[in-house]
């Protein structure tokens, strides 16, 4: 089984593309420029051979200015969203990224790949106003930015005329960037969680999330086929098992999310005994009680194992840079990661 990692992301919305001039500083480029090299070299010592990392998130530095989301009580979920041509900065700091990740796996060194995530769910949620600037009439007051909005652009997904120009001005200029790194790319994740904004996927049953089923489908059904014919293979990550089995969605990568606060225990096998799913996330916080694992052994290693002993190919542990309740990166998960890759090291030879 190989070991991947979650990133997921260094500025979560503005990793690529423009970032707001108030938020960047004296910076003219993204700040894990300057980071990703010593983090994939630490990577490989650790045996970690895939990255998982959010692109788009929610969609902060894609429709910016004129081009940003607008509100519109008019539109379903209260936001006009119109897909304009990805910006060509954007484009120029993913290849950088990509260009750094063959680097990594130059020379003979082992190899790292890059799990982009196209979009997360928290897209699709209605838009936030994040960034505030001096009133023209009134200098000591602040008000909004209209030029910088997260998320506010659900019409992405929901709107078909709207999906196809999204997938048309940002998925497929991705995918031809990418076709220029092969080697560097892992597989091509269309959106983190569906479940949470999808009706019918969402796990509560008196949750009113924004998204139809019939668009989420034809969101996914379109993306696959566009990484396909890049000649990647497409994957979504599913916050639950039991989400994946209930959409019925077979791709040739099918991911699964494990948080199961001591109640659910580890399942990869969603369909096909045979083609266990990937892990794509699972906490590294030991409070995140596994159930099928006894209290003293809570630890990533145990959870690795038996992740392992359901057939699971690769399993990421959540996260690398992630500030949150289900993350404790720490040197125990390190020295974790890199005895289970020994182990696996030494089953290979």
């Amino acid at each position: 089984m190989r070991v991947g990692v979650n990133y997921p992301w260094c500025d979560y919305g503005w990793d690529f593309g423009p970032g707001p001039p108030a938020w960047r500083g004296g910076w003219t480029t993204p700040r894990w420029s300057s980071e990703i090299d010593g983090h994939l070299r630490h990577f490989q010592s650790l045996g970690i051979s895939v990255v998982r990392w959010f692109v788009l998130a929610d969609g902060l530095s894609y429709g910016v200015g004129a081009a940003a989301p607008v509100p519109d009580r008019a539109v379903k979920g209260g936001w006009r969203f119109d897909p304009s041509p990805l910006d060509g900065e954007f484009l120029q700091h993913f290849e950088a990224l990509l260009e750094r990740f063959s680097a990594a796996s130059a020379a003979n060194r082992p190899a790292i790949q890059l799990l982009p995530v196209l979009i997360d769910f928290h897209f699709c949620k209605p838009g936030i106003r994040p960034v505030t600037m001096p009133d023209r009439l009134n200098p000591h007051t602040r008000v909004e930015d209209p030029d910088w909005v997260k998320q506010g652009r659900l019409q992405a997904l929901t709107d078909a005329v709207r999906r196809e120009q999204f997938l048309d001005h940002v998925l497929d200029p991705l995918l031809c960037v990418s076709r220029r790194h092969v080697q560097a790319i892992h597989a091509w994740e269309l959106i983190n969680e569906p479940d949470w904004v999808t009706k019918t996927w969402h796990p509560h049953p008196f949750a009113r999330p924004p998204v139809p089923e019939v668009a989420m489908r034809a969101f996914i059904a379109a993306g696959a086929r566009r990484v396909r014919v890049a000649g990647f293979k497409p994957t979504i990550g599913f916050a639950s098992v039991g989400t994946l089995r209930k959409a019925g969605i077979d791709l040739e990568i099918n991911q699964v999310h494990h948080y199961p606060g001591g109640a659910r225990t580890l399942d990869c096998r969603a369909f096909d005994p045979g083609c266990p799913s990937v892990l794509g996330e699972f906490a590294t916080a030991a409070d995140d009680v596994w159930p099928d694992l006894t209290l003293d052994d809570q630890q990533v290693l145990h959870r690795l194992r038996l992740a392992r002993a359901q057939g699971c190919p690769l399993a990421m542990p959540w996260s690398f840079l992630g500030r949150d309740r289900h993350t404790d990166w720490s040197n125990d998960v390190e020295r974790d990661i890199a005895t289970f890759t020994l182990e696996e090291q030494a089953e290979d030879q």
